[in-house]
């Protein structure tokens, strides 16, 4: 009830004062079955990954790919990529530079350290003879340690300046394909810059939420059969791979992911897809469903509902009189609720635009 007292307090856009209020008008459907329940959800990636640059520079270079003439041209949104691949580099020359400035100084580092050895072999035979004193032979071997640790920290520097030049290259590490390329050759990029949004579709997920009454009857790793207005004769087939433990706190629903095997890559990230959940509808064949957008606070009755239905005057073709109708509601499911009291089915009923309507209102039906 509180989704639908929050659609019923959305109001349209303004309205020209005279004329006629548009809307769109839908036919009151029943409930196909009480076995099964129609859910609408987004085909989304199973695996997405946004890349970025972990350093910092001039975009030097990005990878390429033969476009629909044959010809080479820079990395752009669809094509395929495979794991290990360079998409694109960075000026080097900076990072060089300052790897062969670490080299230097480890070169150094080594240099000292040979000759803080020498020096403390020297004074341990000069001491085992007496010929030196033990305070100087300490000292010796404190130079050697000191020298020994400047040599650690400079290879450190070294393996630093060598994992910079690396990160001047970025690879992917999946096979998929581009969603988005942010990047041109010659741009500016900071470190933490993404430069391309990659994912892999060999699967693809399926989301949707359904009420705390239809989770009884969901399983973990159940087959689904999974519809889309892009392909309508085929049915894909996924099975149940995640339920959320807990609702959304505004919706109260729980969402449901379903992962479907895409290999031959006809399903797209944002297409709409439509499932049914066997034996999971809480409506009756009896009972009609009407969308949530459809249902309005009843001008009527304190705290009841209603819906505007549509009667054709037959002045004027799209015009008619919106009348309001109080009905009571069954429990919400999906992405409708289903009508307990108040419709029979196969009326006209406001299914956008109901929010800016009163009983008796002249409206004008759009497409």
């Amino acid at each position: 009830m509180a989704l639908v007292a929050f659609a019923c307090a959305c109001k349209d856009s303004p309205r020209i004062p005279g004329a006629p209020t548009a809307v769109k008008v839908a036919v009151v459907d029943r409930a196909q079955s009480a076995g099964a329940m129609r859910y609408s959800a987004e085909i989304v990636a199973a695996t997405r990954v946004d890349l970025s640059f972990k350093e910092g520079g001039y975009v030097d270079g990005v990878a390429k790919a033969p476009g629909v003439d044959g010809k080479l041209r820079l990395l752009q949104d669809g094509d395929a990529v495979k794991t290990g691949q360079l998409l694109a580099s960075l000026r080097r020359v900076d990072y060089e530079q300052r790897l062969g400035e670490a080299q230097s100084a480890l070169a150094q580092a080594n240099a000292s350290v040979e000759q803080a050895e020498l020096d403390f072999q020297r004074a341990e035979k000069l001491a085992s003879s007496g010929s030196t004193s033990p305070a100087e032979l300490d000292n010796t071997r404190i130079r050697r340690d000191a020298v020994r640790a400047n040599l650690e920290g400079a290879q450190v520097r070294v393996a630093e300046a060598q994992q910079a030049a690396a990160d001047t290259n970025l690879r992917c590490p999946l096979d998929g394909i581009v969603v988005k390329r942010f990047i041109e050759v010659g741009a500016l990029a900071a470190a933490g810059t993404v430069a391309f949004t990659v994912a892999d579709i060999r699967n693809v997920k399926a989301d949707f939420g359904v009420p705390d009454t239809v989770l009884p009857r969901i399983a973990l790793g159940s087959t689904l059969d999974i519809a889309t207005e892009a392909y309508r004769d085929t049915k894909f087939h996924g099975r149940i791979t995640r339920v959320d433990p807990t609702a959304d706190p505004k919706s109260r629903v729980f969402e449901v992911e379903v992962t479907i095997p895409n290999e031959d890559g006809h399903l797209k990230t944002g297409m709409i897809a439509a499932l049914s959940l066997a034996d999971t509808a809480v409506a009756t064949a009896a009972q009609p469903l009407v969308p949530l957008s459809a249902v309005v606070r009843s001008p009527a009755h304190t705290g009841g509902f209603a819906v505007y239905l549509v009667e054709d005057d037959g002045k004027e073709p799209g015009v008619g009189t919106a009348r309001a109708r109080d009905v009571e509601l069954g429990d919400y499911l999906g992405n409708v609720i289903p009508v307990t009291k108040g419709l029979s089915g196969g009326e006209h009923i406001v299914t956008m635009g109901a929010g800016l309507l009163s009983d008796g209102e002249a409206v004008r039906v759009i497409p």
